[in-house]
């Protein structure tokens, strides 16, 4: 009895060996999402059921963190989601909106389950996340045809909401670590009296940027789109 092995699934060369351990790192960064999103959930906890543990927070951060640099790993190693060395490359900027949409979604959760919720957190986040869902279902249809090309803003959308949401979920350890550094030169009570969750601060700030991006490089999308289309109609009208 013989077996056959198709010649396409065979790994030759290096890039073609990088181009697979990208793959990996992209599907890993999916598969750690509901970890993520987990940990949240057990570690922000109302004040009146013992409140944020710092332990699971830390571990969140960190896992978090990890699946990032995934992120920039699997591009330097396979190259971007067009390299003809991937398999999965379609699914690099999904990993990156599962991982950031998950997170932020479990924050606006536990957040809001703590009572704690405002809409200068919320407002944000709920535009990115909605934004990211609406084109994402576009984006799933025009994978079919096309990949649609990266873009300085588009990158620097996801790159700052990748930045904002690991601030956000880093924040309470974060700043308690600063206050602790901060009381070592300083009056120890005076520095915990007066807290100042600047941290937070610095991850809605610049979730607020990311979520402005997003709206624009949407409009920008479906207005290439809408233009791509018009473009397709005359063509046709003046082939008749």
């Amino acid at each position: 009895m013989t077996t056959s092995t198709n010649e396409n699934d065979l790994i030759d060369t290096p890039e073609e060996a990088g181009g697979a351990f990208a793959d990996a790192l992209t599907v890993l960064r999916i598969a750690m999402m509901p970890i993520i999103v987990y940990l949240i959930w057990k570690g922000w906890q109302p004040v009146a059921e013992g409140g944020i543990d710092i332990g699971l927070t830390v571990l969140a951060s960190v896992l978090f963190f990890v699946a990032a640099l995934t992120d920039i790993f699997d591009d330097f190693l396979g190259g971007n989601e067009r390299s003809i060395y991937r398999r999965f490359g379609y699914l690099d900027d999904i990993a990156d909106n599962i991982l950031v949409i998950g997170t932020l979604a479990a924050l606006l959760f536990v957040i809001h389950r703590a009572d704690m919720l405002t809409w200068t957190f919320a407002l944000p986040a709920l535009i990115f996340i909605g934004r990211e869902i609406f084109v994402g279902l576009f984006k799933g249809y025009e994978l079919s045809r096309y990949i649609w090309p990266d873009t300085k803003l588009s990158n620097a959308k996801a790159g700052l909401a990748m930045l904002a949401t690991c601030l956000l979920l880093a924040s309470p350890w974060l700043q308690n670590w600063i206050d602790q550094m901060r009381a070592g030169t300083d009056n120890v009570a005076e520095v915990f009296a007066t807290t100042s969750p600047w941290v937070w601060i610095a991850g809605t700030v610049i979730l607020w940027i990311a979520a402005i991006l997003s709206i624009i490089t949407a409009v920008i999308l479906f207005r290439t789109e809408l233009d791509d289309t018009l473009l397709e109609d005359v063509s046709l009208e003046d082939g008749e």
